[in-house]
């Protein structure tokens, strides 16, 4: 059945999945799990002072232990490729395959439609390194993102810019 036969609601709510979508939301779901689980990140949340008051009663708290690459099938298998280039495409995976926020008690902000927009993180650890950021913060690329960046190659290629 071709998508223009089926009813303009259900063909809108098709329109508006997104793999990308799912496995931003697979990661903070598992993150919240992770918190639930930890009770080194919640007595950091109640104990310390770097969380303003009006992050920390967000309802969706997570925790980044570094254990989710564990939990994703691997990169070289098709699941696993396709959920840890979305990751990665949206800057929560690094290129290393590590997480954007190791260590960190995570604070998502949803939209009204329910998808996770941004979030906020902050490392539980008593010392940070210096090449570690106390406070992480993210913003989730919005479409027209890609198309620039997608641009950006094109014209280091025509114009014989690339990296080797």
């Amino acid at each position: 059945m071709a998508l223009t036969n089926l009813p303009t609601e259900f063909a809108n709510v098709i329109g508006q999945l997104s793999l990308d979508d799912i496995h931003v939301s697979q990661a903070f779901d598992y993150y919240h799990k992770r918190f639930l689980h930890s009770d080194l990140a919640r007595d950091f949340v109640n104990g310390t002072g770097r969380i303003p008051e009006d992050v920390r009663h967000n309802e969706f708290i997570g925790y980044c232990d570094r254990t989710m690459g564990k939990s994703i099938p691997p990169r070289r298998s098709f699941e696993g490729g396709a959920i840890r280039g979305a990751l990665q495409r949206c800057g929560l995976v690094r290129a290393t395959g590590h997480e954007l926020f190791r260590g960190c008690v995570v604070f998502p902000t949803i939209n009204e439609t329910g998808e996770i927009v941004s979030a906020i993180g902050y490392r539980v650890a008593p010392r940070i390194r210096d090449w570690d950021k106390p406070v992480v913060i993210w913003t989730r690329p919005l479409p027209e993102d890609f198309e620039v960046a997608g641009m950006n190659v094109a014209r280091e290629l025509i114009h014989g810019k690339t990296f080797h």
